[in-house]
């Protein structure tokens, strides 16, 4: 094929590359799935919105690579708060992706090569275009295709520093590994991988420590400024980012064979997914980013020792999961939308194909692509491995395997490898990868995902779709205690009082010992005005878990704002004494007994929570009262300053200082 002849039909691929992305985004443009984000595509939009209003979460590391949200704040700064731009724009880079899987597999394409060798980057590039999964999560608010970008970017730069190894393209090639791993941190083992490639592949008279060494620096200086960041805002040595010590202990969990699930249940009962205010009130004082990992990494550590003669069997299968063909779901399922969406469904290249061509295909490409697209997979596979797998993680390097297969293909059609070795090898890949094996069921499918639906039909305000969601749900999998609890959160958090209760009193009929079930009754009832009703569920709650602080905690903030001092004092005295590092227990307990007269004790409790917590605004706000309460001003005023001095602060929480301010003023005229 001439070269004129490659970018003519290059050119058309792209273009019909565009077209079924535009399709794409015309049918989902007005939907839900694309413009209500949900789990980590809420938590991406939620932090570019705080952003952008000028939240730098101060006292806080960052939890998750801070690469996406920060661009994502970028556009909603320049564009407006508009979904449909980033996705618009994602969309768009999924074809230029197709076009750097087409200049990638020219660039490890050998000198020599058959009739059909010469076509491997363009069918690289036209299977890559034709997979779904990559334009359905470029749909979302999710980094998936920023990062393959990235990749396919960092493989094109290894090539170019194998090729002439100076140190300033492994510097750039560093470089490159430090933005990705600002999206996805696990990406640094990269840095250890790489320099294999100086050694074997590299031109023989190469000085391999230089360049080495500008590999890593070029990632330092991009990873630097994250790290000082860290330091500054949190005054906490992190790297990166703080949740390696819970994704960790995620991916230790055997009793769920592999796949994603909440280490504890608490968060349903109130947010906490970082697990920061569990162990807090755990400890007793205030946690910084890399403590709560450090302690989550070693009960990660201890729970893997723990069940050391299943981990084997665990890690084989979530190394099973990762490469199977089954696009496993966790935020969204692709099989199931792309059943439903018509744009998906012209993109008919499965994974299964191109797992059971590209891993046989690793091994049997020419040296030079063997080592690069070797290195790259492997150190992205292993990276991931301790954790736990899904189908969008695996995307970034989609495109290298795809190559990878194509040349295998190429080289079987030109009989440059012998098809009796080869060919059975990718048929028994294609038959150890059937998606079949790995598969969930249908229903278990269509459950996740019209709960899903349900939580977006309520985060718009939509009672009667939330509804038929609900019992769309329930029909997919009937009796489960977990659909209508579920349902009832997200009734609950529209304000649907009177249909959230009947979701629980449902939930509470399946699973009559769940705690959960009667403190989400308590929270409902709360909230509809019903305190005695409140707090019969609480109590209920306790009763089932007599060891658990929250609805102890619930029940006497309820009761003290409702008039009732000596129950309120009661609930909260059983709370503190459950959980006595507690800092909202603390803080509230302090308050009470100060109302009460108890100055003394409120004092001792709330010195012990500011030395504890001494970024706990209430901490500082109470102890302010107390100070004042007891005619002592000037030690309210310090305290108060020390509230106000807080970056985190709350607009009512501002107010409520300049309101103690004036009123210490008043008093000291």
């Amino acid at each position: 094929m001439s070269p004129r002849t490659e970018r003519i039909l290059l050119g058309l691929l792209l273009a019909v590359a565009a077209v079924q992305r535009l399709a794409y985004f015309l049918a989902v443009r007005t939907t839900d799935l694309v413009n209500v984000p949900l789990l980590d595509c809420r938590t991406y939009h939620e932090w570019a919105l705080r952003l952008v209003g000028g939240d730098w979460g101060w006292y806080e590391t960052y939890w998750m690579g801070p690469l996406y949200p920060h661009l994502l704040a970028g556009l909603y700064a320049v564009a407006g708060v508009r979904i449909l731009v980033p996705v618009g724009l994602q969309l768009a880079l999924t074809v230029v992706n197709v076009l750097l899987v087409h200049r990638l597999a020219r660039a490890l394409a050998p000198p020599e090569g058959g009739r059909f060798s010469a076509l491997v980057p363009l069918a690289s590039a036209a299977v890559y275009a034709f997979y779904g999964p990559p334009v359905f999560y470029a749909g979302l608010l999710l980094m998936a295709t920023l990062l393959t970008t990235l990749v396919l970017l960092l493989a094109l730069q290894a090539v170019r520093a194998v090729e002439r190894p100076t140190c300033r393209r492994w510097f750039v090639l560093g470089a490159l590994v430090g933005v990705a791993a600002l999206g996805r941190g696990n990406v640094l083992l990269l840095l250890v991988l790489l320099p294999v490639l100086l050694w074997r592949i590299a031109p023989p008279d190469t000085v391999r420590w230089k360049p080495a060494a500008s590999l890593l620096l070029g990632a330092a200086l991009v990873i630097a400024p994250v790290t000082l960041r860290n330091v500054l805002v949190a005054h906490d040595l992190v790297l990166l980012t703080s949740n390696g010590g819970l994704n960790l202990l995620i991916g230790q969990q055997t009793e769920h064979r592999g796949i994603f699930a909440q280490v504890s249940p608490e968060a349903e009962a109130e947010f906490d997914p970082s697990r920061e205010l569990a162990l807090e009130a755990e400890l007793g004082r205030e946690l910084k980013g890399s403590e709560i990992s450090a302690i989550l990494a070693a009960r990660a550590w201890d729970r893997f020792r723990e069940d050391l003669a299943a981990m084997p069997l665990h890690y084989l299968r979530k190394a099973y999961r990762f490469w199977n063909g089954y696009e496993l779901p966790q935020i969204e399922s692709f099989d199931f939308w792309r059943s439903r969406i018509t744009a998906l469904k012209l993109m008919p290249v499965p994974f299964v194909l191109i797992a059971a061509l590209g891993l046989p295909g690793l091994f049997a490409a020419p040296r030079r692509m063997r080592w690069i697209l070797g290195v790259i997979i492997a150190g992205y596979f292993l990276s991931l491995l301790p954790f736990f797998p899904t189908a969008r993680y695996r995307l970034p390097i989609v495109p290298l395997l795809v190559i990878a297969g194509v040349a295998l293909a190429a080289g079987l059609l030109d009989r440059r490898l012998d098809r009796r070795i080869w060919g059975p090898a990718c048929l028994a890949a294609l038959v150890l990868l059937w998606p079949g094996w790995a598969r969930f069921s249908d229903a278990e499918v269509a459950w996740q995902v019209h709960l899903h639906e349900a939580s977006r039909a309520a985060r718009r305000g939509d009672l009667r779709k939330t509804l038929t969601e609900g019992r769309l749900a329930e029909q997919a999998r009937p009796g489960l205690a977990d659909t209508p609890f579920h349902l009832a959160l997200r009734l609950e958090e529209m304000g649907a009082h009177e249909e959230a209760l009947a979701s629980l009193d449902l939930a509470a009929s399946r699973a009559p010992l769940n705690r959960l079930i009667p403190y989400r009754r308590g929270r409902v009832l709360e909230e509809a005005g019903d305190v005695e009703g409140a707090v019969g569920a609480y109590t209920r709650a306790a009763v089932l878990d007599p060891e658990w602080f929250h609805p102890w905690l619930r029940a006497g903030l309820l009761l003290r704002r409702s008039g009732h001092q000596d129950d309120a004092l009661t609930a909260l005295e059983i709370a503190h004494g459950l959980a006595p590092g507690e800092r909202r227990v603390r803080a509230n307990l302090a308050s009470l007994l100060a109302e009460r007269g108890d100055l003394d004790r409120a004092r001792a409790i709330l010195e012990a929570l500011t030395r504890d917590d001494p970024h706990y605004v209430n901490g500082w706000f109470n102890l302010a009262l107390v100070e004042a309460n007891s005619g002592q001003k000037d030690a309210a005023r310090i305290h108060l300053e020390r509230a106000a001095e807080l970056r985190n602060l709350t607009d009512s929480e501002r107010e409520q200082i300049r309101q103690l301010d004036r009123a210490l003023a008043g008093a000291g005229n």
